[in-house]
């Protein structure tokens, strides 16, 4: 239930329904003419209408670089490309309802009129909808124009009277390409884990921007450590703390609300949809990661209160719950109690597919990955 302030409590958290959205463009990436069956599978064909079965229910997108026809979208003449409502007292969940891209990516607005200033953790898809039209297509109009119900009726950042932070979760592109919408008179902020991950000349293949064939958007971010607060422009501290946390990619961070108990993890896990480790990721580190998280969620008092907020599809569950389970997927992975549902190649490199009974935790990531992650865990095959 909400209470007047529209807090989550204990009792509600927002999850989209399984077959809605998905990660259908990212997946694109990772599947290949080249499927290589397992043991006991169907044909090549067959498993891969199961992959996509599975991962989502809508037709593929076109991408910008073709000229094929878009499917109909399901926003009605005139709205919005983005929808927002109140997660906390602070701040407010945005969903691109229908990206191009068919990612559906989540984008948290924290409000801090105090510090005259709006944090935004990620940018989406920069509103590129197939709704030719759809109004508010560009994320900053939609902050600064759209009238949002939970926010009395008023914009968010009405006539853009708030400062923006920009805190980037990580550079694939389905959360980097509206940056540049606030690259020239924003703060943009980043993971200073691994520098060389985001140097200019890598970015379009890191942000998977090269592989979409699409511009990767221009920014320079400020890279911050481990554990930094996050300030306004002036200064102020806005009440959240930058946590490096690889693993998905070496530049994926969190954030930690502590007053409100929020913990914002980007791309690290999410429910309902495949978690996706590209080449440059490593389920090493992201064990290292998640057990991290749950060592401050269990050390912050108030860990049967604390939410999580994903980057896509899970927002305002249980954190403890959605770590702990999801590291629980990822032992049974390890520990060969999840079978291979499907094998391919891709850029050089087997990649596998593992799915949960039920489907609330998937897994897409290059064999390898799992391999490294068995030998460094010692789990036996």
């Amino acid at each position: 239930m909400h209470s007047a302030w529209g807090m989550v409590d204990g009792n509600e958290s927002w999850s989209e329904p399984r077959c809605t959205g998905g990660r259908r463009a990212l997946i694109a990436l990772f599947a290949s003419a080249s499927s290589v069956p397992t043991a006991g599978q169907h044909t090549q064909n067959n498993t891969a209408t199961e992959r996509n079965n599975q991962s989502m229910c809508r037709l593929d997108p076109p991408t910008p670089h073709t000229n094929a026809p878009a499917a109909a979208s399901p926003l009605s003449h005139g709205q919005p490309a983005f929808t927002a409502r109140r997660l906390t007292r602070t701040t407010f969940l945005i969903t691109e309802v229908d990206d191009i891209y068919d990612e559906h990516p989540f984008i948290y607005a924290k409000l801090i009129p105090v510090a005259r200033t709006l944090l935004l953790l990620d940018t989406g898809c920069g509103g590129a909808t197939r709704a030719p039209d759809a109004s508010f297509p560009r994320l900053r109009d939609f902050l600064e124009r759209a009238p949002v119900a939970d926010n009395s009726g008023r914009a968010l950042n009405a006539g853009g009277e708030l400062a923006y932070v920009v805190v980037l979760s990580h550079c694939h592109y389905d959360h980097i390409l509206g940056v540049e919408q606030f690259a020239g008179d924003s703060t943009i902020i980043a993971s200073g884990n691994d520098p060389a991950f985001l140097a200019p000349n890598v970015l379009p293949e890191h942000s998977l921007c090269a592989n979409l064939r699409i511009q990767t958007p221009s920014y320079t971010p400020i890279l911050l450590p481990h554990r930094a607060p996050i300030s306004s422009a002036g200064g102020h501290p806005l009440g959240v703390e930058l946590l490096h946390t690889p693993g998905h990619t070496p530049d994926e961070l969190a954030l930690w609300d502590e007053e409100e108990g929020m913990l914002y993890v980007g791309d690290t896990l999410y429910e309902w949809a495949p978690i996706i480790f590209p080449n440059e990721g490593s389920i090493v580190e992201w064990l290292d990661t998640v057990d991290n998280l749950i060592r401050l969620v269990e050390g912050s008092g108030k860990a049967s209160t604390v939410r999580i907020g994903c980057g896509h599809k899970t927002a305002g569950g249980g954190a403890q719950e959605v770590l702990l389970s999801t590291k629980a997927f990822m032992f049974d992975v390890l520990a060969g109690r999840e079978d291979v549902k499907d094998r391919w190649e891709k850029r050089g490199e087997i990649h596998v597919r593992y799915a949960q009974s039920g489907g609330r935790y998937s897994l897409i990531c290059p064999e390898r990955l799992v391999e490294e992650a068995r030998k460094a865990t010692n789990f036996k095959m």
